[in-house]
C-alpha cells in the first residue's frame, strides 16, 4: 500500500482526508485494505487488473466513518451481512450497482443507498465509479433510538433502501457529508479533537434517525411529541371557539404552544385522525348547523365565509361526502 500526492482538480472532491490518500497494487492489497476500513468482504475483478487496483481515502468520526473509494477497474464486491453497520453510499462519480437480498438498484449522484445489517448484500463498481460511503456504527444508532423511544427495540432498525438525492434527507446528508469533508481539507486540525468528531457522529446518526425513512419513524415521533390528551382537548376546544380566524393548523398549534409536527402526533395517537381532517369536519358542521338556521337573506357563501372557509367548490364537496347533500340544498331545507 502506498500513499499518494494529493492530485488537483474533480479527484480531489468528497474526499474525507485529502492529506492521506492510500493505494493498493494488487487485488489482496485492495481486500485487505477496504476491510480493514470499511467491513469484510469478497472482491471478484471483472477484467485483468491494473497496475492501481484501488484508491481510498478515510476519516474516523468514531461511531460514524467517511470513506472515499475507487477501483481502476469493473469489480463485483460481495459484502455479506454488514451486521455491526450501516453504510450509506453516495455515488460521486460513476454509476454500479446494489443488490441487497431481493432488491437491485443502480447506484449514481441521483440516489442515496442505506444497507441493511439483516440483508446480503453486493455492489458491482465501474472502472469511473467512486463511492463516498458513511459507515455508522448499528450499536451506537440503535442505542440513540432507544432513548427516543423510551424503550427497548421489537424488531431491528430497517431504512428504506434508495433514498433520493432530491429528498430533504438526500439534500441534507450531501451537505453534511461534503461540509466534512471540507472542513478536513481546509481545516485538519479541528478534527484532530475526538471531541470535536464525536459531535459529528452525533449529527449524523441524528439526522439519520429524524430524516431517513426508517420502521421506527411513526413511533419515534409519537414517543417525542409528549402531547397528552389534556393539549389535544385543548385544540378541541380552540378550533370550536376560533372556526372563524383559523387558516392553518400552525395556527392551532401556536395557540396551545406545540409545535405542528407535535400536534399531528397527538391527534394521530389520541383520536386517530389528523388535525387538518377534524378542522375540516368542525366546519362542516358548523356550516350545516348555519345552513338549517339561515333567515333566508344568507347565501351558502356568506355563510362560509363567515365560519373561515375560502375554497368554496372544494368545500361544498367535502360537505356533501359528510352530510349527503350539496350545502345549497340544506339551505332550502333550512328556509
Amino acid at each position: 500500500m502506498h500513499r499518494l500526492e494529493p492530485s488537483r482538480g474533480a479527484e480531489m472532491r468528497f474526499l474525507p482526508d485529502p492529506s492521506r490518500l492510500l493505494q493498493a497494487h494488487s487485488v489482496d492489497e485492495a481486500v485487505s485494505l477496504v476491510a480493514s476500513t470499511l467491513s469484510p468482504h469478497k472482491l471478484r475483478i471483472n477484467d485483468r487488473a491494473p497496475q492501481a487496483v484501488a484508491s481510498l481515502s478515510a476519516l474516523s468520526l468514531g461511531d460514524c466513518a467517511i470513506v472515499s473509494l475507487k477501483y481502476g477497474f469493473d469489480v463485483d464486491i460481495d459484502a455479506g451481512c454488514i451486521s455491526d453497520y450501516f453504510m450509506l453510499k453516495m455515488t460521486v462519480a460513476g454509476m454500479g450497482r446494489i443488490t441487497s437480498d431481493d432488491c437491485v438498484a443502480t447506484t449514481s449522484p441521483a440516489s442515496i443507498f442505506v444497507t441493511s445489517p439483516q440483508a446480503e448484500t453486493h455492489f458491482r463498481m465501474s472502472s469511473s465509479c467512486r463511492h463516498l460511503t458513511t459507515r455508522v456504527c448499528r450499536r451506537a444508532i440503535e442505542d440513540r433510538l432507544m432513548q427516543k423511544l423510551g424503550r427497548r427495540l421489537h424488531v431491528p432498525l430497517e431504512f428504506q433502501l434508495e433514498l433520493g438525492s432530491e429528498t430533504e434527507f438526500g439534500r441534507a446528508w450531501w451537505q453534511l457529508i461534503s461540509h466534512v469533508c471540507d472542513v478536513s481539507a481546509s481545516a485538519p486540525g479541528v478534527l484532530a479533537s475526538e471531541d470535536m468528531r464525536a459531535q459529528y457522529s452525533r449529527t449524523i446518526i441524528e439526522l439519520l434517525l429524524q430524516s431517513a425513512p426508517h420502521n421506527y419513524t411513526d413511533a419515534m415521533h409519537v414517543a417525542e411529541s409528549h402531547l397528552s390528551p389534556r393539549h389535544v382537548r385543548r385544540a378541541q376546544e380552540y378550533i370550536e371557539s376560533h372556526l372563524p380566524e383559523i387558516r392553518s393548523v400552525v395556527d392551532i398549534a401556536s395557540a396551545i404552544g406545540v409545535s405542528a409536527r407535535t400536534l399531528q402526533n397527538g391527534f394521530r395517537q389520541a383520536l386517530n385522525v389528523s388535525p387538518a381532517d377534524y378542522l375540516r369536519r368542525a366546519r362542516v358542521q358548523a356550516l350545516h348547523r348555519a345552513l338549517l338556521a339561515a333567515d333566508g337573506t344568507q347565501s351558502v357563501t356568506s355563510l362560509m365565509t363567515s365560519l373561515g372557509i375560502v375554497s368554496f367548490g372544494r368545500f361544498a364537496e367535502y360537505y356533501r361526502k359528510e352530510i349527503g347533500v350539496a350545502p345549497s340544498l340544506t339551505l332550502r331545507q333550512g328556509a
